[in-house]
Protein backbone atom coordinates (compact mmCIF):
# COMPACT_ATOMS: atom_id res chain seq x y z
CA UNK A 1 0.00 0.00 0.00
CA UNK A 2 1.32 3.40 -0.54
CA UNK A 3 2.11 6.27 1.19
CA UNK A 4 -0.24 8.56 -0.62
CA UNK A 5 -3.50 6.05 0.04
CA UNK A 6 -2.87 6.37 3.72
CA UNK A 7 -2.86 10.38 3.88
CA UNK A 8 -6.13 11.20 5.35
CA UNK A 9 -8.10 13.81 3.35
CA UNK A 10 -7.56 17.09 4.75
CA UNK A 11 -10.79 18.16 6.66
CA UNK A 12 -13.28 20.28 4.71
CA UNK A 13 -13.90 23.88 4.79
CA UNK A 14 -17.08 25.79 5.32
CA UNK A 15 -17.52 29.13 4.66
CA UNK A 16 -19.94 31.36 5.84
CA UNK A 17 -22.11 32.99 3.32
CA UNK A 18 -23.67 36.51 3.43
CA UNK A 19 -27.14 35.24 4.41
CA UNK A 20 -25.90 33.19 7.16
CA UNK A 21 -24.10 36.13 8.33
CA UNK A 22 -26.61 38.70 7.97
CA UNK A 23 -29.65 36.52 10.04
CA UNK A 24 -26.75 36.29 12.72
CA UNK A 25 -26.32 39.74 12.46
CA UNK A 26 -29.96 40.38 12.87
CA UNK A 27 -29.68 38.10 16.05
CA UNK A 28 -27.29 39.89 18.23
CA UNK A 29 -28.09 42.73 16.86
CA UNK A 30 -31.74 42.49 18.70
CA UNK A 31 -29.84 40.87 21.88
CA UNK A 32 -27.63 43.94 22.30
CA UNK A 33 -30.46 46.34 21.37
CA UNK A 34 -33.02 44.28 23.86
CA UNK A 35 -30.32 44.24 26.58
CA UNK A 36 -29.64 48.23 26.55
CA UNK A 37 -32.95 48.88 26.61
CA UNK A 38 -34.09 46.64 28.95
CA UNK A 39 -31.63 48.22 31.78
CA UNK A 40 -32.82 51.64 30.99
CA UNK A 41 -36.36 49.80 31.78
CA UNK A 42 -35.57 48.76 34.77
CA UNK A 43 -34.03 52.08 35.95
CA UNK A 44 -36.90 54.26 34.60
CA UNK A 45 -39.37 51.61 35.71
CA UNK A 46 -42.43 53.34 37.50
CA UNK A 47 -41.77 52.88 41.56
CA UNK A 48 -45.08 54.41 42.81
CA UNK A 49 -45.35 55.26 46.12
CA UNK A 50 -43.59 53.11 48.40
CA UNK A 51 -44.55 50.23 45.88
CA UNK A 52 -48.09 51.18 45.47
CA UNK A 53 -49.63 53.41 42.55
CA UNK A 54 -51.45 55.59 43.65
CA UNK A 55 -53.76 57.76 41.78
CA UNK A 56 -51.04 60.80 43.08
CA UNK A 57 -48.30 58.82 41.46
CA UNK A 58 -49.84 57.92 38.16
CA UNK A 59 -52.25 60.44 36.91
CA UNK A 60 -49.70 62.98 36.13
CA UNK A 61 -47.47 61.35 34.36
CA UNK A 62 -50.29 58.61 33.18
CA UNK A 63 -48.89 59.06 29.37
CA UNK A 64 -45.61 58.09 30.32
CA UNK A 65 -46.35 55.19 32.80
CA UNK A 66 -48.81 53.96 29.91
CA UNK A 67 -46.11 53.97 27.05
CA UNK A 68 -42.55 53.30 29.23
CA UNK A 69 -44.99 49.66 30.08
CA UNK A 70 -45.97 49.07 26.76
CA UNK A 71 -42.28 49.53 25.63
CA UNK A 72 -41.31 47.14 28.36
CA UNK A 73 -43.76 44.23 27.29
CA UNK A 74 -42.30 44.52 23.68
CA UNK A 75 -38.83 44.41 24.69
CA UNK A 76 -39.33 41.54 26.98
CA UNK A 77 -40.61 39.59 24.50
CA UNK A 78 -38.47 40.36 21.46
CA UNK A 79 -35.46 40.12 23.98
CA UNK A 80 -36.02 36.93 25.51
CA UNK A 81 -37.36 34.99 22.63
CA UNK A 82 -33.96 36.31 20.60
CA UNK A 83 -31.67 35.31 23.78
CA UNK A 84 -33.94 31.57 23.96
CA UNK A 85 -33.35 31.17 20.26
CA UNK A 86 -29.72 32.31 20.10
CA UNK A 87 -29.11 30.19 23.22
CA UNK A 88 -30.78 27.02 21.72
CA UNK A 89 -28.70 27.10 18.55
CA UNK A 90 -25.74 27.13 20.85
CA UNK A 91 -26.30 23.72 22.40
CA UNK A 92 -26.61 21.85 19.33
CA UNK A 93 -26.54 18.12 21.17
CA UNK A 94 -24.72 17.74 24.80
CA UNK A 95 -27.67 19.68 27.15
CA UNK A 96 -29.97 20.13 23.93
CA UNK A 97 -32.97 18.73 26.19
CA UNK A 98 -32.44 21.28 29.08
CA UNK A 99 -31.88 23.97 26.69
CA UNK A 100 -35.34 23.29 24.56
CA UNK A 101 -37.80 23.46 27.78
CA UNK A 102 -35.72 26.44 28.96
CA UNK A 103 -36.14 27.91 25.64
CA UNK A 104 -39.90 27.11 25.39
CA UNK A 105 -40.81 28.05 28.87
CA UNK A 106 -39.42 31.54 28.07
CA UNK A 107 -41.59 32.36 25.43
CA UNK A 108 -44.23 31.29 27.17
CA UNK A 109 -43.47 33.45 30.03
CA UNK A 110 -42.46 36.17 28.05
CA UNK A 111 -45.74 36.48 26.16
CA UNK A 112 -47.59 36.07 29.42
CA UNK A 113 -45.57 38.67 30.86
CA UNK A 114 -46.52 40.85 28.16
CA UNK A 115 -49.79 40.69 28.06
CA UNK A 116 -50.15 41.45 31.78
CA UNK A 117 -47.57 44.16 31.70
CA UNK A 118 -49.32 45.40 28.35
CA UNK A 119 -52.81 44.98 30.13
CA UNK A 120 -52.02 46.83 33.37
CA UNK A 121 -50.65 49.61 31.45
CA UNK A 122 -53.56 50.29 29.97
CA UNK A 123 -55.76 49.86 32.50
CA UNK A 124 -54.06 52.48 35.03
CA UNK A 125 -54.31 54.92 31.91
CA UNK A 126 -57.48 54.60 31.73
CA UNK A 127 -58.31 54.35 35.24
CA UNK A 128 -56.83 58.05 35.80
CA UNK A 129 -58.42 59.37 32.48
CA UNK A 130 -59.71 62.89 34.00
CA UNK A 131 -62.36 63.14 31.06
CA UNK A 132 -63.93 59.78 32.05
CA UNK A 133 -63.74 59.70 35.72
CA UNK A 134 -63.57 62.32 38.84
CA UNK A 135 -60.50 62.36 40.85
CA UNK A 136 -62.17 60.41 44.19
CA UNK A 137 -64.00 57.71 41.30
CA UNK A 138 -59.91 57.31 39.92
CA UNK A 139 -58.84 57.31 43.59
CA UNK A 140 -60.87 54.66 44.52
CA UNK A 141 -60.63 52.89 41.33
CA UNK A 142 -56.71 52.85 41.82
CA UNK A 143 -56.97 51.54 45.75
CA UNK A 144 -59.26 48.77 44.89
CA UNK A 145 -56.71 47.60 41.97
CA UNK A 146 -54.02 48.08 45.06
CA UNK A 147 -56.12 45.73 47.34
CA UNK A 148 -55.88 42.90 44.41
CA UNK A 149 -52.82 43.18 43.66
CA UNK A 150 -52.14 39.85 43.22
CA UNK A 151 -55.20 39.75 40.78
CA UNK A 152 -53.93 42.61 38.75
CA UNK A 153 -50.21 41.43 38.48
CA UNK A 154 -51.15 37.67 38.53
CA UNK A 155 -50.63 37.12 34.75
CA UNK A 156 -47.34 39.07 34.65
CA UNK A 157 -46.05 36.89 37.79
CA UNK A 158 -46.80 33.99 36.04
CA UNK A 159 -44.81 34.83 32.99
CA UNK A 160 -41.69 36.28 35.22
CA UNK A 161 -41.83 33.06 37.07
CA UNK A 162 -41.87 30.90 33.66
CA UNK A 163 -38.79 33.10 32.45
CA UNK A 164 -37.40 32.92 35.51
CA UNK A 165 -37.15 28.96 34.81
CA UNK A 166 -36.76 28.75 31.30
CA UNK A 167 -33.47 30.62 31.74
CA UNK A 168 -32.05 28.51 34.74
CA UNK A 169 -32.96 25.50 32.22
CA UNK A 170 -31.31 27.07 29.27
CA UNK A 171 -28.15 27.73 31.87
CA UNK A 172 -28.09 24.43 32.59
CA UNK A 173 -27.99 23.38 28.82
CA UNK A 174 -25.02 26.27 27.93
CA UNK A 175 -23.83 24.68 30.99
CA UNK A 176 -23.48 20.96 29.71
CA UNK A 177 -23.15 21.63 26.61
CA UNK A 178 -19.35 23.90 27.20
CA UNK A 179 -20.14 25.77 24.11
CA UNK A 180 -19.71 28.76 25.94
CA UNK A 181 -17.52 30.38 28.70
CA UNK A 182 -18.59 29.26 32.05
CA UNK A 183 -18.88 32.35 33.75
CA UNK A 184 -21.92 33.15 30.84
CA UNK A 185 -24.48 30.48 32.58
CA UNK A 186 -23.44 31.22 36.20
CA UNK A 187 -24.38 35.26 35.34
CA UNK A 188 -27.61 33.50 33.67
CA UNK A 189 -28.67 32.03 36.84
CA UNK A 190 -28.61 35.22 38.76
CA UNK A 191 -32.08 36.41 37.55
CA UNK A 192 -33.23 34.56 40.53
CA UNK A 193 -32.30 37.34 42.98
CA UNK A 194 -34.88 39.85 41.02
CA UNK A 195 -37.28 37.99 42.94
CA UNK A 196 -35.76 38.87 46.48
CA UNK A 197 -34.54 42.67 45.49
CA UNK A 198 -36.51 45.37 44.19
CA UNK A 199 -36.13 45.50 40.49
CA UNK A 200 -36.80 49.32 39.35
CA UNK A 201 -34.35 52.35 39.87
CA UNK A 202 -30.77 52.27 40.49
CA UNK A 203 -31.22 48.86 42.49
CA UNK A 204 -32.66 47.70 39.80
CA UNK A 205 -30.29 47.75 37.43
CA UNK A 206 -27.88 46.64 39.27
CA UNK A 207 -29.30 43.49 39.66
CA UNK A 208 -30.19 42.94 36.44
CA UNK A 209 -26.85 43.88 35.15
CA UNK A 210 -25.41 39.95 35.78
CA UNK A 211 -27.95 38.43 33.61
CA UNK A 212 -27.46 41.21 31.54
CA UNK A 213 -24.22 40.43 30.97
CA UNK A 214 -24.65 36.44 30.34
CA UNK A 215 -27.07 37.97 27.52
CA UNK A 216 -24.35 40.00 25.89
CA UNK A 217 -22.14 36.82 26.29
CA UNK A 218 -24.32 34.71 24.38
CA UNK A 219 -24.43 37.16 22.02
CA UNK A 220 -21.09 37.25 21.26
CA UNK A 221 -20.79 33.54 20.96
CA UNK A 222 -23.41 33.91 18.37
CA UNK A 223 -21.79 36.04 16.26
CA UNK A 224 -18.17 34.00 16.62
CA UNK A 225 -19.79 30.78 15.84
CA UNK A 226 -22.41 32.10 12.78
CA UNK A 227 -21.47 35.77 12.04
CA UNK A 228 -17.48 36.38 12.19
CA UNK A 229 -15.80 36.34 8.61
CA UNK A 230 -13.25 33.86 7.36
CA UNK A 231 -13.55 29.83 7.15
CA UNK A 232 -14.49 27.49 9.79
CA UNK A 233 -12.64 24.00 9.65
CA UNK A 234 -14.76 21.26 9.81
CA UNK A 235 -13.32 17.63 11.10
CA UNK A 236 -14.26 15.21 8.55
CA UNK A 237 -17.34 12.96 10.09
Amino acid sequence: MSAASTTEPPAPTKTRNPRQRAGAGILVGVMVTATVLGLLVNLLFPEGDGGHLTYETVEPTRTFFRTWLTVAAVNLVVGLVAFAFAGWLLVPARGWIAATIGACLMWFGAALYAAGVAGIATLYYFGTDPVGLDVSASTRLLEHLDDKMLAVWGPAFAGAILNVAGQLALAVGLWRAASVPRWVPVLASTIVITFLLPTSGIIGLLVELPSAVAGLGVAWCVWQRYGASGDRRVAPT
